[in-house]
C-alpha cells in the first residue's frame, strides 16, 4: 500500500486503473489530501446523475457537483469529502451512499514554516525539489538560521538522507540539511525532491547586535554552535566609527528574571591593545559603542538606539 501511494504522488498526472484497483489502493487514497486541478468521481448509488464524469477541483479550491452546486474540496482528504457529501445529500436521500475517487492528480500540498517570506501551505505541481519549495515561498528572511528541517510522512517513503531518522511510533522520517547547501546548491544530494504532506521548517538563526558608533550597526546571525566575541562581534560591524569611544563600550544582556536589560561594561580599547582578554558574547546580547560626547548625552543616544534595535538591518555573520 505504502508503494503504491508513493508512486501514484510521485508524478504530476497518473491515471489510475479502474476497473483493477485494488481494496489496498482504496485505502491508500483515502487519506490523500485534494487539491487544485485534481479530477476525482463521485458516485452516489441513490443519484445517477453523478455517475459517468469526473469533477475537476478548481483553483479556489472548490468542485462543482450536480445538486449541490459548488463543494470545498481542497485541503481535505476523500474521505472527508465523501462524509461531507453524505451530509450535504441527506436533504435528497435519506441514507445516501457516497464514493469519491481520484482519477488524476496535479497537486501535492506541501507546509512550509519557519524563517521565510511566506510561510504557509502550497499546492505543488509535478516534480519540485527543496530549493523550488523554499524559492516559492518568497525565499529566507533574513534572521534565517542555517538549517532546515524536512518531515516525510511514512507513507511517501524514505527521505535518503544521511542524518535521517524515524519515528517508531508513527514511521514519519525526519532530517536536517544545512541551509547553505540548499540555497547556494552546494550538494545536490541534499536538495530532495519533496514529496506529498511533507512538512519543512527553517530555522531561526540566533542574533546577535552590535549597535552605536560602529561602521555597520545591525543585528548579526550566527551559524548553530558558534560563540562569538565582543573582538568578533566588532569585526562584523566592520570595526570603530570616527569619534567612537571604545572604552566606554558596554554589553546590554537580558535577565531572565525581569527579561529587562542590564548593562555590562567592556572596554573594548584595551581588548584591542591586548590589555585585557576578550569578552564572549551570548544570543541576543546588544554590544553598545558609545562616542565620546559627554556621559548624558552618551545616555541619551544609547536610548535612542535601544528603540530602534527591532527596526536594524539584519546581515549573515559567522
Amino acid at each position: 500500500m505504502i508503494w503504491v501511494l508513493s508512486v501514484f504522488l510521485a508524478t504530476e498526472a497518473h491515471r489510475l486503473p479502474g476497473a483493477d484497483q485494488t481494496a489496498a489502493q482504496s485505502a491508500a487514497m483515502a487519506g490523500y489530501i485534494l487539491g487544485p486541478n485534481d479530477q476525482i468521481t463521485v458516485s452516489v448509488v441513490e443519484l445517477p446523475e453523478f455517475s459517468g464524469r469526473s469533477y475537476r477541483v478548481d483553483e479556489d479550491g472548490t468542485v462543482s457537483l450536480p445538486l449541490l452546486g459548488r463543494v470545498h474540496a481542497a485541503g481535505i482528504t476523500l474521505t472527508q469529502l465523501e462524509n461531507n457529501l453524505h451530509n450535504s445529500l441527506q436533504a435528497q436521500v435519506r441514507t445516501p451512499h457516497v464514493t469519491a475517487n481520484v482519477v488524476e492528480t496535479r497537486s501535492r500540498a506541501v507546509s512550509v514554516l519557519g524563517a521565510v517570506n511566506t510561510p504557509g501551505m502550497q499546492q505543488i505541481q509535478g516534480s519540485k525539489t527543496l530549493f523550488d519549495v523554499l524559492a516559492a515561498a518568497g525565499g529566507l528572511k533574513p534572521e534565517a538560521g542555517d538549517l532546515v528541517t524536512i518531515t516525510r510522512q511514512a507513507s511517501e517513503g524514505p527521505l535518503n538522507l544521511p542524518n535521517e531518522q524515524r519515528d517508531p511510533a508513527d514511521g514519519r522520517s525526519t532530517a536536517e540539511v544545512k541551509v547553505r547547501d540548499v540555497v547556494e546548491l552546494r550538494d545536490p544530494r541534499v536538495n530532495v525532491v519533496v514529496q506529498a504532506h511533507d512538512e519543512i521548517s527553517v530555522s531561526r538563526g540566533t542574533l546577535l547586535y552590535v549597535i552605536g558608533n560602529v561602521h555597520k550597526p545591525g543585528g548579526f546571525t550566527l551559524l548553530q554552535g558558534h560563540a562569538v566575541s565582543a573582538l568578533e562581534a566588532l569585526s562584523m560591524a566592520e570595526g570603530l566609527a570616527p569619534n567612537a569611544s571604545p572604552g566606554g563600550a558596554r554589553i546590554l544582556r537580558r535577565t531572565s528574571e525581569t527579561k529587562a536589560r542590564e548593562q555590562i561594561p567592556v572596554d573594548l580599547k584595551k581588548i584591542l591593545a591586548g590589555k585585557a582578554k576578550d569578552v564572549q558574547l551570548s544570543p541576543d546580547d546588544i554590544l553598545y559603542v558609545p562616542d565620546n560626547t559627554s556621559r548624558r548625552v552618551a545616555t541619551k543616544t544609547l536610548e535612542t538606539a535601544l528603540a530602534t534595535v527591532s527596526g536594524l538591518i539584519i546581515w549573515r555573520g559567522f
